[in-house]
């Protein structure tokens, strides 16, 4: 049991134990229609600490705001070091509740999607780690697509998936469950873990930026000590703001280093799960030439290529936007 998570008994007015943490930058828009979903929950946490790399503030004050309105504790941290590793470390830090909830900074929470989580927590013994919501538009690719996905092992999204990181370490995701699901991962739009966690783990501070897959090498490392958990009660969705994001020849270069250096960190360097992991690559260039096709986009292909030449020459992590302000 989570001793004390729940401090109040009336519906409507009960605070709970817990912190929220939400690493953000330069996009203040989206940041307050997310706090803006959390002030509206059925049961407030104890604190949320907003670490914030931005260049300005200009929603600060209506945050502020909403949170005084909402009598929730905000400690609203900025200018804090850029870097989503980072800023997560940062908020763990600064905060003390329990259990540790992140959220991006472009999501919608159902009303009731915290006291589902936290129901969650009451029904497990010391063994549960973490608990994560379900998506509200819920990922189903046709049967052909998920085929394919497993044929190369890079996984994806659908319902009833096994939820399992795949040899070349690409994860599985239940987009959808009849039932609370035992997974391997958690994606890190919406998840939480007990306090007690991040005694054992922290968030890679290696990775920089936006720091691709560091929520599913964090938690797969939780994984291996404790139980994840995915409630079909709890809903929230990822809006998924198209500010502050790479165009797509970085992103690609950025996401196949952070693979390549967290396939290392993580899984056997055995013949098998090498191959594992370039097998996966092809896979994942086929779809991306159909892709590029289709958007008339080629930075899809040219980066996954500038990525593998990177990485077959040992190039390692790479960050496009501290190369693009050295230039």
């Amino acid at each position: 049991m989570l001793d004390g998570t729940l401090l109040a008994v009336e519906p409507g007015t009960d605070r709970a134990s817990s912190a929220f943490v939400i690493a953000t930058r330069n996009r203040p828009d989206d940041l307050l229609e997310t706090v803006r979903s959390l002030t509206a929950q059925t049961v407030l946490p104890a604190e949320l600490c907003i670490v914030d790399s931005s260049d300005e503030t200009p929603t600060r004050s209506g945050i502020e705001q909403l949170c005084a309105d909402a009598d929730l504790p905000l400690d609203y941290y900025h200018p804090a070091p850029r870097g989503l590793t980072i800023q997560r470390n940062v908020g763990v830090d600064r905060t003390t509740g329990d259990p540790v909830f992140f959220i991006d900074d472009d999501v919608w929470m159902a009303p009731d999607c915290h006291q589902e989580v936290l129901a969650e927590y009451e029904r497990w013994g010391p063994e549960l780690g973490g608990v994560r919501a379900t998506p509200v538009r819920p990922a189903r690719p046709s049967l052909a697509t998920r085929v394919y996905r497993r044929i190369f092992g890079i996984g994806g999204w659908w319902p009833e998936a096994s939820g399992k990181v795949r040899p070349g370490f690409y994860a599985e995701g239940v987009s959808e469950s009849a039932g609370v699901r035992k997974l391997e991962y958690f994606n890190g739009w919406f998840m939480s873990y007990r306090r007690e966690v991040f005694e054992h783990e922290r968030f890679d501070e290696a990775l920089s930026g936006y720091a691709y897959k560091e929520d599913i090498d964090f938690s797969y490392r939780v994984s291996r000590r404790y139980v994840l958990v995915q409630t079909p009660k709890a809903r929230c969705d990822h809006l998924k703001s198209p500010s502050a994001r790479l165009n797509s020849h970085n992103l690609q270069r950025m996401n196949l280093a952070n693979q390549f250096y967290l396939h290392r960190k993580l899984m056997p360097q055995d013949g098998f799960h090498k191959a594992a992991l370039w097998w996966a690559w092809l896979g994942l260039f086929i779809l991306n030439i159909g892709k590029a096709a289709q958007t008339n986009d080629p930075g899809l292909v040219t980066g996954m290529l500038a990525g593998a030449w990177e990485q077959v020459r040992g190039r390692g992590l790479v960050d496009p936007a501290l190369e693009a302000s050295r230039s």
